[in-house]
């Protein structure tokens, strides 16, 4: 953030005017909310621009992933992905006593290819899990839920999932997807970026407007300074929690892009918060409003400290690639003068190298596992490094 931080209430004022061509009822409603109550903080102008009904970036029914997107997906670079976690599952479900039903709930569901590839992948892999698998799919946006099937169910929250005895909890790219508070600390106090509408959108220094987002710097052992400009995510703790209530014996898998919180607020980072457009990036969230996404990354500290107040163990932390190696993804490499092309093949063993390049995919994502109502299970997906000690 660039605009000077002044002593009190606001700072001086920067205005970022909206791109041309954005959706002109979704800008027109924010400024009109903007106007009746003074500004809004940074975290309601991100949920209005991302989850507004039928006009937020998530919720227009617009294409968002893949090349007609904005963005890629570790399932749209292979299907190897979708196959190599239907593995974790299948020894999750043994570790729990192989029960039945055991339920699957993707948050954050989207298309669906990730449980379609999973609910595939399964068949082949363990006709008895295949059997006991139930899919619940929670995705906000109207227009990608499906009709209910005998083994497939799809909510708009997870608040409305209902409560289940024995499974696991999966999301992919969900975490960062959450609109965030963005804060600033000077002069010695922690205060919030605000929005306001002059000519443009305005960012200005207020108070906080809740409390909790001080409380949850000292719940993830971190110790604001001077210059320091960040974003909270508290909507992601209170997504744990319920999450964590949802069932008696399970798990939790997050995977996305972000650091533990000794990473994640180290002063020489200022923030995290990018935007997507048409597969580029940006830091203006004033652009394009409605039209590309907004992302920050996962505070996985507190996903781990407030998931264990909710009753959630840690099993395991470590890098996508570590994961997949685990889990044995190298596997899925297809040999010369196999059953497919040449071509074919390259693009293939292409694919699933780049789940796992070092310093890209593989190394951006993060698995985290977490445990409740069992002992600690020994899981292939930590078996080749798990790098619990970054969370120390």
């Amino acid at each position: 953030m660039s605009e000077t931080k002044a002593r009190g209430t606001h700072a001086s004022p920067r205005a970022r005017h909206c791109a041309l061509g954005e959706p002109g009822a979704l800008v027109d409603g924010i400024v009109s909310v903007i106007r009746k109550d003074g500004p809004i903080t940074f975290e309601q102008f991100m949920e209005m621009a991302l989850y507004a009904p039928g006009k937020g970036y998530y919720t227009s029914g617009r294409d968002t992933w893949g090349k007609s997107g904005d963005y890629i997906t570790s399932i749209d670079v292979s299907a190897a992905f979708a196959r190599t976690i239907a593995r974790q599952l299948c020894e999750m479900w043994a570790a729990l006593g192989e029960p039945a039903p055991f339920v699957l709930v993707e948050a954050g569901a989207g298309r669906g290819w990730l449980t379609k590839g999973i609910e595939e992948s399964i068949g082949n892999i363990s006709p008895g899990l295949s059997e006991a698998i139930r899919f619940v799919l929670v995705e906000k946006n109207p227009a990608l839920r499906e009709p209910p099937t005998e083994k497939k169910s799809w909510f708009s929250d997870i608040g409305e999932v209902p409560p289940f005895q024995s499974g696991c909890i999966l999301s992919n790219e969900l975490i960062d997807s959450f609109p965030v508070h963005k804060v600033v600390f000077t002069e010695a106090s922690l205060k919030e970026v605000y929005v306001g509408h002059d000519s443009g959108f305005v960012e200005t220094i207020g108070p906080l407007s809740n409390p909790e987002i001080e409380s949850y710097f000292s719940s993830v052992g971190i110790e604001p300074f001077e210059g320091m400009e960040t974003e909270v995510n508290l909507h992601a703790i209170k997504w744990i929690e319920k999450a964590a209530g949802l069932f008696e014996k399970g798990f939790v898998i997050t995977i996305d892009y972000g650091f533990p919180a000794r990473e994640l607020y180290a002063p020489e980072r200022k923030g995290t918060l990018v935007c997507h457009f048409r597969h580029t990036l940006n830091e203006d969230p004033y652009a394009n409003i409605g039209e590309q996404d907004m992302t920050t990354h996962a505070d996985f500290t507190a996903l781990v400290n407030f998931g264990k107040k909710a009753g959630l163990e840690l099993t395991g932390f470590t890098t996508q690639k570590n994961f997949l190696l685990g889990l044995g993804v190298l596997e899925e490499l297809k040999a010369p003068q196999g059953s497919m092309p040449v071509a074919d093949e390259i693009a293939h063993n292409r694919a699933i190298a780049r789940l796992i390049t070092p310093g890209g995919m593989g190394d951006v994502f993060s698995v985290l596992i977490q445990h409740k109502g069992i002992g600690k299970p020994v899981l292939s997906g930590f078996s080749f490094k798990d790098l619990l000690k970054r969370l120390s």
